[in-house]
């Protein structure tokens, strides 16, 4: 099951033990603390413990077979390995999960492979980052609880203004829930009250000169730089974005693992690649011009790290460079 939908429905019952995969840490958490919700305030503060990797498995299993003194369930938050299981280690786990305590709770935060074979079929749990669909609901089921509406522009926005991060779309929620009070939240709502992360920024200017757009990009440049952005801020901005939308246009993972590789969300490449493919249709030698801009952004905020040149100038050099590439001849 996907957290997202975990932390959707409401739980008719606790399984006696989970295995959180995925390695989003809001997710997990998110996860963990739905699971706490269904528990008494008593058992919540005197029967929940968290272990960390030092903790033996003979020592957890032994944790979660001890009877509380409340007589209410135990829960027993494991956090992230290090370390793969050893066989022996996985064969006193696997029998415990094959015949659990069902006072207690056993929640298990993997790291890649950590658990690779272990028996005893725990509830499965990908804890990785929302989708955009996935987010596009809960925006609209949170708000729902909250009394208000909220328009499918309004939706979009958020999820783009916050870069598919699940976290930070939650706490805009309520705030834009806050503000409605009880009414519709429509684009302009958001446009208001939700500032755009870097990303999402610098993603808009680089995809600007990308597409030859110079006017726009420009404009965007000024206006970043009448409210404060500084110039080394902008240039790993660009940097940032291009190096990606490069990763994008060569390399031979899949959406989801290099979307991992790149720290962004699989949505994201998606939607890159889709962008390079119309790229490289229209515009002859896109991939090798990609790579120029690339290698001279590197070597601009190399120059500005190194004290060779102001940050300034580095943006300056880097604008004009993007302007120039851009201006290309569409075929």
């Amino acid at each position: 099951m996907r957290a997202v939908e975990f932390i959707e429905r409401p739980i008719e019952g606790l399984a006696p033990c989970y295995l959180l995969k995925g390695g989003d840490g809001f997710m997990t958490r998110a996860v963990v603390d739905k699971i706490l919700s269904a528990l008494p305030p008593e058992d919540r503060e005197f029967n929940y413990d968290e272990l960390g990797d030092e903790t033996s498995v003979a020592d957890i299993v032994s944790a979660a077979e001890t009877t509380t003194l409340t007589g209410g369930k135990r829960v027993l938050y494991v956090r992230r390995r290090s370390r793969q299981l050893s066989d022996d280690e996985k064969k006193i786990l696997s029998a415990y999960c094959a015949m659990p305590n069902l006072d207690s709770v056993l929640i298990l935060e993997d790291t890649p492979h950590a658990y690779d074979g272990l028996g005893g079929y725990p509830a499965i749990v990908e804890c990785t980052s929302a989708t955009l669909d996935e987010m596009k609901r809960a925006v609209t089921v949170e708000t729902g609880k909250r009394g208000c509406t909220i328009s499918r522009a309004a939706i979009d926005k958020l999820a783009a203004y916050c870069n598919l991060n699940y976290g930070r779309v939650a706490v805009e929620v309520a705030k834009l829930c806050d503000y409605a009070d009880g009414g519709r939240i429509d684009e302009e709502a958001v446009e208001a009250l939700v500032a755009p992360d870097a990303d999402y920024r610098g993603y808009m200017l680089a995809s600007a000169f990308d597409e030859g757009n110079i006017r726009k990009a420009l404009g965007m440049l000024a206006g970043m730089r009448s409210k404060g952005e500084p110039a080394a801020r902008i240039l790993a901005m660009l940097t940032s974005t291009f190096r990606k939308t490069f990763h994008c246009a060569i390399s031979s993972l899949d959406d989801k693992a290099l979307a991992a590789a790149l720290g962004t969300t699989e949505s994201s490449v998606r939607t890159t690649r889709r962008i390079i493919r119309d790229r490289k249709k229209s515009v002859s030698g896109y991939v090798i011009k990609l790579k120029e801009q690339i290698e001279y952004l590197y070597e601009l905020e190399y120059k500005f790290k190194s004290g060779v040149i102001s940050d300034e100038n580095a943006l300056r050099l880097a604008v004009a460079k993007l302007t120039a590439v851009n201006k290309r001849e569409v075929r």
